[in-house]
């Protein structure tokens, strides 16, 4: 088991796709409007042709994290890689560093949604900062590529972890009630994935230089993504959360020297 990692997504200042299919956007994988709508997506038209995305972030910004979200129809089979390029190389005219081929889908078992999930780490080697993302898929088949959200991060990964106790839930938006005859009425609804998550033994320094600054610019109305546990793993599709913090935002002084933060969040995937 790997320490969790809590990933603010970064802003970007473009991105552009090699191929989208008429009536999607590529500006779908980011907030429309500055509120997640993980229910619009990006698609690229059916063909055996290669496809990438790529990512400008304005200058060169901390990137060792890479999720992309809501992959229907990916297949066990398939695979991505990733490229990174500094301001100073430019968008991928020159020099740059190239990643690996990997597996895309980040576990073997699948969301009961269905929708597959990515996870990239930095692997050794790869360069501590890049303005330029290139996200690339290869061919597979004829099958056309579909996601929802690409987060591209610098990971705030703490020296001690979350304690045992995390509680994973669901939060469902339907309404079951019944008629003074128990007739049942209902209305269906939406079933969202909850996580609550406590790192009671933070550093002081974590918590002045990471955890707090993270929750003063995200607050409750910025996504974040939480990766439980990244360590690979037939689950760890299931580990990924990315949504809203909920509850009390802030950190505890619980002991001379260490701090304890709750994270509660609500996952729109």
């Amino acid at each position: 088991m790997a320490n969790a990692l809590l990933l603010e997504p970064l802003e970007w200042a473009s991105i552009a796709a090699s191929d989208t299919a008429t009536g999607y956007s590529v500006d779908n994988l980011g907030p429309i409007g500055g509120i997640e709508m993980m229910g619009m997506v990006w698609r690229t038209n059916a063909g055996a042709a290669a496809r990438s995305l790529t990512i400008d972030l304005g200058g060169d910004k901390a990137v060792d994290t890479i999720l992309v979200l809501g992959l229907y129809g990916a297949e066990a089979g398939w695979t991505w890689s990733i490229d990174l390029a500094t301001a100073a190389q430019g968008a991928f005219s020159g020099s740059f560093w190239a990643g690996s081929a990997e597996t895309l889908l980040a576990g073997s078992v699948m969301p009961v949604g269905g929708l597959g999930k990515a996870l990239w780490q930095a692997p050794g080697g790869a360069p501590a900062v890049a303005r330029y993302v290139r996200i690339n898929f290869p061919a597979h088949g004829t099958a056309a590529v579909e996601a929802s959200r690409v987060v591209v991060a610098g990971k705030i990964q703490l020296e001690r972890n979350f304690r045992f106790g995390a509680a994973l839930g669901i939060r469902p938006l339907g309404k079951m009630d019944f008629s003074i005859r128990g007739v049942p009425l209902g209305r269906k609804g939406k079933k969202l994935r909850g996580l609550g998550i406590s790192f009671p033994h933070i550093y002081r320094d974590e918590v002045e230089a990471a955890v707090m600054p993270l929750l003063e610019r995200v607050g409750n109305d910025t996504a974040v993504s939480i990766v439980q546990d990244p360590a690979a793993d037939s689950q760890r599709q299931n580990r990924i959360w990315h949504g809203y913090l909920t509850g009390n935002l802030g950190s505890t002084w619980a002991r001379p020297g260490g701090f304890q933060a709750d994270f509660n969040l609500i996952a729109l995937d």
